[in-house]
């Protein structure tokens, strides 16, 4: 406000009257005194009045114009400092949600990296598991062939696969898991089977699976787990829980074979815990 100096409204009339030209004379018609007195006063009466208003308008301008340049000065003030408020505000708003980002973060990748962790602990845990199990396979045939399932479990990483047959049986003590394949074997089929009925067929069928797991039982610890590989359904197998009180376990393809076996050893690491 500057630009808007101070304006004494009192020196105006002052300037007026030195600036009006002075007036030609005329002749003017003759007043009598009294009369000549009177206007003399009222006309002075007149300028003392509009000079006492200019000067009072004078006044009230510049107060206005004082006020104006304070009110324009605090808003100034209020301004900045709400600017500097607000700007605080925001940088501390940006601050306290960066904090919060990141610890949320940090957060989510502690929690997945112990999510990770704790699977790689039981990864860790059972390959250590499967490396300390002992398996013994055993093939009822002459066939002295290892089969391609009895290899399966030996590239799992078992301590041991111990590979058995009809003309190289097992002895005790066997190891954790006893593994008795049917499928593999021609066991369940040929010869013995030609000219049977169907269910003498399915008897003779159910009498050697039977005769088999006897032996199996025969050669088993408390401790191992019995996997049975046969195809199809067996009454001998479905039943045996009501005769033994072994842990055994039925598998029909090679990698359901190769997960139960895996399964298995933490059966037998529990019982040998026991």
């Amino acid at each position: 406000m500057d630009w808007l100096p101070p304006i004494d409204l009192s020196h105006l009339w002052d300037l007026l009257i030195a600036q009006t030209p002075t007036p030609t004379a005329t002749p003017s018609p003759v007043l009598t005194p009294a009369k000549n007195l009177n206007d003399i006063e009222l006309l002075k009466s007149q300028l003392e009045f509009l000079k006492a208003t200019n000067g009072q308008l004078g006044e009230s301008f510049n107060k206005f114009v004082a006020a104006m340049q304070f009110t324009l000065v605090v808003f100034a003030f209020l301004g900045g400092f709400l600017a500097f408020a607000v700007g605080k505000n925001l940088d501390d708003a940006k601050k306290l949600a960066s904090q919060l980002i990141n610890r949320e973060v940090e957060n989510k990748i502690t929690d997945l990296v112990q999510s990770e962790v704790e699977s790689v602990k039981r990864s860790l845990q059972r390959e250590r598991v499967i490396g300390t199990t002992v398996v013994d396979y055993y093939l009822p045939s002459d066939d002295t062939t290892e089969p391609d399932d009895c290899k399966l479990l030996r590239t799992r990483g078992f301590a041991k696969v111990r590979f058995w047959n009809q003309k190289r049986k097992p002895k005790k003590p066997v190891g954790d898991i006893f593994v008795l394949d049917f499928i593999n074997s021609k066991l369940l089929e040929g010869q013995d089977f030609i000219g049977l009925s169907k269910d003498d067929a399915e008897n003779k069928r159910e009498e050697k699976v039977k005769n088999q797991i006897d032996l199996a039982l025969n050669l088993l610890d408390k401790t191992t787990v019995l996997v049975i590989y046969i195809d199809g359904f067996s009454k001998e197998v479905k039943n045996l829980a009501t005769r033994v009180d072994y842990y055994y376990v039925a598998a029909n393809t090679s990698i359901t074979l190769i997960g139960i076996v895996a399964d298995s050893a933490y059966v037998a690491q529990g019982q040998h815990n026991l």
